[in-house]
């Protein structure tokens, strides 16, 4: 008899424990939603005990007030800062719909497990995840997740950058969200592709490779964006070390678009430092003449400057200043290449004495000379490039023209 007074007490202290943290969660959510004044940080004081009490921490209701705190804070900031009375920070904005937004997630999850009444039959709850999706639709379409992404990406928080993209691009493929009607709302914004771009960045700088590689797989279509996510799917595969998926991820690049330098220039420079410089030449043959840009040309006079293949060097800068007669980088590496024979030169000449030598000497100097029209033709053409200026004065004090050189200064 004693067992059963005890049994029924401890009923009846369980009983009263639940309806304790249900009314905190009607607190919490009261004053949250008070018209007059409501009290975010009582709020959130009263929800917290009904998260973690046994009786209310698995109800959907619970983590969905939990949410609605966050989410009616943030309105009201909004509402402050279209009135001009505050609300201007998004970092405190955004952590509130993150902090709501992720209290919603689960208050989704466990309104699809069944409660059973005394018949065993099931019973779901349908009215949480309506008023999750309805939060859901208007975080897609305010711009607070992306303001907050916007603003911690450009603080170089790069995780919480992610976090923050990866969320509003999410939304429409949360289990709620997949109702007809809702997905008819769910309308991409302007620059929708703009902003999944900047979430590869932020996931590429967080180091976050594989999210960062399917983003930018996604957007390789793109008009706008397919060429840099193109060069950061190679730039990740270098970073991690995969040199196969690396040039599997340049050749595809190059066939996709095939006028862009920048992905034929890795696969030359790959070329070049494994020593295949032959191989280099010919692909930027076939290259020139898919597409004869200057920056091919440039490269290939770069490389037969390097084989020591002066004269074909020099035809082709000739053919890169038909193309682009005012182009400061041809212009440079031309200067480069009488640059290189006069070096050349003089160490050849390095073991030779008397008339050998000094004529040698001469030889050299004449090749300098030749070089100066071209080092201050790029100079002219771009005056602000310091390595045209400090490659100039080189030549000029090489060549004892103190009077340029110190007219051209620093």
């Amino acid at each position: 008899m004693k067992k059963y007074f005890i049994l029924a007490a401890l009923v009846a202290v369980s009983a009263t424990a639940c309806f304790a943290q249900k009314s905190n969660v009607r607190k919490a959510k009261d004053l949250a939603l008070s018209p007059e004044k409501p009290d975010f940080v009582a709020a959130r004081a009263t929800i917290k005990s009904a998260l973690e009490d046994p009786t209310t921490k698995d109800l959907a209701e619970t983590w969905y007030v939990a949410g609605l705190i966050g989410y009616q804070e943030n309105k009201n900031e909004v509402m402050l800062l279209q009135l001009g009375k505050g609300g201007k920070d998004n970092i405190k904005r955004g952590k509130m719909v993150i902090e709501s937004y992720d209290y919603w997630l689960v208050a989704d999850s466990l309104a699809q497990i069944p409660t059973y009444n005394k018949k065993g039959k099931a019973k779901y709850d349908t009215k949480t995840p309506k008023l999750v999706a309805a939060g859901m639709l208007d975080y897609y379409r305010s711009f607070e997740l992306i303001n907050y992404a916007i603003e911690t990406f450009n603080a170089h928080s790069y995780t919480e950058a992610y976090g923050a993209f990866r969320r509003y691009f999410a939304i429409p493929e949360l289990r709620m969200m997949q109702d007809k009607k809702m997905q008819e709302q769910l309308v991409k914004i302007e620059d929708y592709y703009t902003y999944k771009y900047y979430m590869g960045m932020a996931a590429y700088n967080a180091e976050k490779y594989d999210a960062g590689l399917a983003i930018f797989e996604s957007m390789l279509d793109n008009a706008e964006h397919g060429v840099n996510a193109g060069q950061y799917i190679y730039q990740t595969y270098i970073n991690i070390g995969d040199s196969v998926k690396a040039n599997e991820a340049l050749d595809r690049c190059i066939r996709r678009f095939p006028n862009e330098p920048w992905f034929i220039q890795n696969r030359i420079n790959n070329l070049v430092n494994s020593g295949q410089m032959n191989s280099a030449i010919t692909y930027l043959e076939h290259a020139i003449q898919a597409d004869p840009q200057v920056q091919y040309f440039i490269s290939k006079g770069s490389i037969l400057n390097m084989l020591k293949r002066y004269e074909e060097a020099i035809a082709t800068y000739e053919s890169a200043l038909q193309i682009d007669p005012n182009n400061a980088a041809v212009y440079e590496n031309y200067g480069f290449v009488y640059n290189d024979m006069a070096n050349n030169l003089m160490d050849e000449a390095a073991y030779l004495s008397g008339k050998e030598y000094d004529a040698a000497r001469a030889d050299s100097d004449q090749l300098f000379r030749t070089a100066l029209p071209y080092f201050e033709k790029a100079y002219e053409l771009a005056p602000d490039n310091m390595d045209y200026r400090r490659n100039l004065r080189s030549l000029y004090y090489r060549l004892q023209m103190m009077d340029k050189y110190n007219a051209i200064g620093q």
